[in-house]
C-alpha cells in the first residue's frame, strides 16, 4: 500500500481563532463553509468527494468511522493499480434516491448505536459500529477496514452496484473473499447478510472496471455460464492472440465492452482486425456498449445477443474450434 495524499483541509469554527482565522476572515472569501461548523479554502469545489469526506471527517467523534463508499475511495487513493476513480462521490453509490445536493452520494459514517450523530442532508449514520480490527488509518482519518468495507457495500447497496464495488475492492487487494467469509461469521445478526452473501457470490476480482462487472452480471443474469475475467487467447501453436474481457472457453464466446478509448479510427482498425483473429480461431465476439449497460444491470437487448451468440456457437463443428485459453 502506497502512503495517500491528504485529504484536502478543514478548518472548524471553534478552532478557527487557534489558527489565527478570526469569524471575519472565515467570510471574506478566503474560507468556504462546507457544512455547518467546517470550512475549506476558498475556490475548492464543494461537491469533490474528498472535499466532502474530509469535512464530515473533521467532526467525526471517537467511536466512529468513514465507512461504505468513503471508506473505498480513501482505499483507491492508497492502492496505485491503474488511473480509474470507481468510487468517486458520484449518485450510484447512494443506496436509495439521492437527497445529497447535487445528487451526489452522502458520506457514508459508521458509529455506535446509541451515537448521538444526527442525520443530515450530506450524511449517512450506519449505526453499525466497527471494532478496532474492523478500522485503520488513512489521510490522517478514521476509516473502516478494507474487508469491513466491502462487506457494509455488499450488504447495503443494490445488487449490482454492490458487485461493482466487491470487484474493484478484491481488484485493488485490499479484501480476499476469505477474509469476506469471516464477516459473515462475526456479524451473523447483521442488516443484509443475505444481500451480502449473494453479492459475495456474484463477485470476481479479475474484473477490471464497472463495465466488466455489469457486462458479466449481464452474461450471467441472461442464464448462461459464468465466463472468465480477462484471460489470454492463444492460438493452437500458442501464440498470443489477444486478451479479452470476458470468455466462456467452453462454448466459445467472448464479450468486449467498447468504451470512449475504442472511439477513434485507429483503434478501430485494431479492434476489427483483433476480433478477425479470434474469430478465424472459432470464437464468437459479442460486443457491448454504455448503452447496453446500467448500473442497475438492466442489459436485456445484451442478454438476448449472448443467447443467440451460444447458439450459433453450438452449431461450429469441432474442427473449427482452435482456441486456447489461457490464466
Amino acid at each position: 500500500m502506497n502512503d495517500i495524499a491528504p485529504l484536502p483541509g478543514s478548518l472548524l469554527t471553534r478552532d478557527a481563532p487557534a489558527h489565527g482565522v478570526g469569524r471575519a476572515v472565515l467570510r471574506t472569501g478566503e474560507f468556504e463553509r462546507v457544512r455547518r461548523g467546517v470550512w475549506v479554502p476558498g475556490g475548492l469545489d464543494l461537491s469533490d468527494a474528498d472535499v466532502r469526506i474530509s469535512a464530515v471527517a473533521a467532526q467525526l467523534p471517537p467511536h466512529a468511522a468513514i465507512g461504505g463508499w468513503s471508506a473505498a475511495r480513501l482505499h483507491e487513493r492508497a492502492v496505485v493499480v491503474d488511473a480509474l476513480e470507481v468510487f468517486d462521490g458520484g449518485r450510484r453509490w447512494e443506496e436509495g434516491p439521492s437527497v445529497a445536493p447535487g445528487g451526489v452520494a452522502r458520506v457514508v459514517v459508521c458509529a455506535a448505536r446509541d451515537s448521538r450523530m444526527v442525520l443530515r442532508p450530506d450524511v449517512r449514520v450506519f449505526r453499525s459500529p466497527a471494532v478496532d480490527r474492523e478500522r485503520t488509518l488513512l489521510a490522517g482519518v478514521a476509516v473502516t477496514s478494507g474487508p469491513r468495507t466491502a462487506f457494509d457495500l455488499a450488504r447495503l447497496l443494490p445488487m449490482h452496484r454492490a458487485v461493482v464495488a466487491l470487484d474493484r475492492l478484491l481488484h485493488l487487494g485490499v479484501v480476499d473473499p476469505a477474509e469476506l467469509a469471516d464477516l459473515l461469521v462475526i456479524h451473523r445478526r447483521g442488516v443484509g447478510l443475505p444481500a451480502a452473501r449473494r453479492a459475495m457470490t456474484l463477485a470476481d476480482g479479475g474484473a477490471e472496471s464497472p463495465q466488466e462487472s455489469l457486462m458479466r452480471l449481464a452474461w450471467v443474469g441472461a442464464g448462461l455460464p459464468r465466463p472468465s475475467c480477462n484471460p489470454v487467447v492463444r492460438d493452437p501453436g500458442g501464440r498470443f492472440v489477444a486478451r479479452v474481457d470476458l470468455i466462456d472457453g467452453t462454448a466459445g464466446v467472448v464479450g468486449e465492452y467498447d468504451g470512449a478509448v475504442h472511439a477513434d479510427a485507429e483503434r478501430r482498425s485494431r479492434d476489427t482486425r483483433r476480433q478477425e483473429e479470434l474469430e478465424a480461431l472459432g470464437l464468437l465476439v459479442v460486443r457491448a456498449t454504455a448503452a447496453d449497460l446500467t448500473s442497475d444491470g438492466h442489459g436485456i437487448r445484451l442478454a438476448a445477443r449472448l443467447r443467440s451468440a451460444y447458439q450459433r456457437a453450438a452449431r461450429r463443428p469441432p474442427e473449427r474450434r482452435r482456441w486456447v485459453v489461457a490464466a
